[in-house]
């Protein structure tokens, strides 16, 4: 291996670790608000690239202020990370569409 594959492994390696460790606060911060959050998607499945997103599902209403609420903790805890995610509301979902999402979860 050389030294351009060692950086970028220990990169993708960093970058995993810190998408880990930021989508586990926001599901555990959203838990403390009442709100239950899943990990799904790449992150989820363990196929997580050096350019994957997180993929989160928020489960149970999707009213205004709760979905705001959301929006809110998820961009304070990536902010300035690097890392793009996707919030995707059970509520908002087909029957269909839903079943794929639980097929991922964590």
């Amino acid at each position: 291996m050389n030294k351009l594959d060692a950086l970028t492994r220990q990169r993708a390696t960093g970058r995993l670790l810190s998408a880990i460790e930021s989508a586990s606060r926001i599901v555990k911060d959203a838990q403390r608000l009442g709100v239950d959050v899943s990990i799904v998607g790449s992150l989820a499945k363990n196929s997580f690239k050096a350019h994957s997103d997180i993929d989160l599902l928020v489960h149970g209403s999707a009213a205004p202020h709760r979905r705001a609420m959301v929006e809110r903790l998820v961009a304070e805890h990536l902010r300035g990370t690097g890392l793009p995610y996707d919030l995707i509301f059970e509520a908002d979902l087909t029957e269909e569409g839903l079943k794929e999402m639980l097929h991922d979860l964590v």
